[in-house]
């Protein structure tokens, strides 16, 4: 049997389009969705946000825009290795098949460990804006439960809002610590099997009808197959 190996990334896309997913995991290459050029920009404020919070780890503070969060930052040797796919937290089930994540940060409070994210955004935040973090971030707990640390049923993201240009070569932003209730262990879990019975069927499952990407596709193959017909 193949061994899978899923990420936060995967499933949601699972929760999205199972059979987007599907492509995704069994097909690949050419049978992914499409994907337009993406900014680079996210990724570098990342790295930078990273450093940032070391140099608070390294004086054994919290950086003062989240001095409102109780607990503290882990220490650098175990977030360096949890920040990498490579060395990461990870979860193998008894078919060998893994759930992978990185995160970006970790606070500890009482022994208990709480995942962090750093997310970068262009405009304010409205009332669901979190709504899509919340399996990733159930993930995360999911997997620091099943490496034996303790968990709570919450995690924090830290958005970053571009919002003011005082200066020449300046930009503020705007910075919000939002808690995300997460969900079960047991129903991360759920998913996981959930997404991994779904790679291991035959067929693909049937198009989903709120999937744009679904009705791109059966629109193009249509398209193709109507021109096919007049020649």
């Amino acid at each position: 049997m193949r061994k899978f190996i899923l990420s936060p990334h995967t499933l949601n896309l699972f929760e999205e389009c199972p059979r987007c997913f599907w492509f995704h995991m069994v097909k690949g290459g050419y049978y992914k969705r499409p994907q337009q050029p993406a900014s680079t920009l996210p990724g570098g404020m990342d790295g930078l946000i990273k450093k940032y919070f070391d140099i608070y780890r390294q004086k054994q503070l919290m950086p003062p825009e989240i001095k409102n969060i109780k607990g503290r930052l882990i220490e650098k040797s175990k977030i360096s290795k949890w920040r990498n796919w490579r060395t990461g937290l990870k979860f193998t089930d008894s078919d060998g098949c893994l759930l992978i994540g990185a995160l970006d940060e970790c606070l500890i409070e009482n022994n208990t460990y709480i995942p962090m994210d750093y997310k970068t955004r262009g405009f304010p935040l409205k009332y669901n804006s979190t709504s899509y973090y919340t399996l990733q971030m159930s993930c995360y707990n999911f997997l620091l439960h099943k490496n034996n640390y303790s968990v709570s049923n919450y995690a924090y993201l830290v958005f970053y809002i571009p919002s003011d240009y005082p200066s020449e070569g300046i930009i503020k932003f705007d910075i919000e610590p939002i808690r995300v209730e997460t969900y079960h262990p047991d129903k991360v879990y759920s998913i996981f099997r959930s997404a991994l019975s779904t790679i291991f069927k035959s067929e693909p499952p049937p198009m989903a009808q709120d999937c744009p990407f679904c009705g791109w596709a059966k629109n193009v193959s249509e398209k193709r197959i109507s021109q096919t017909r007049l020649f």
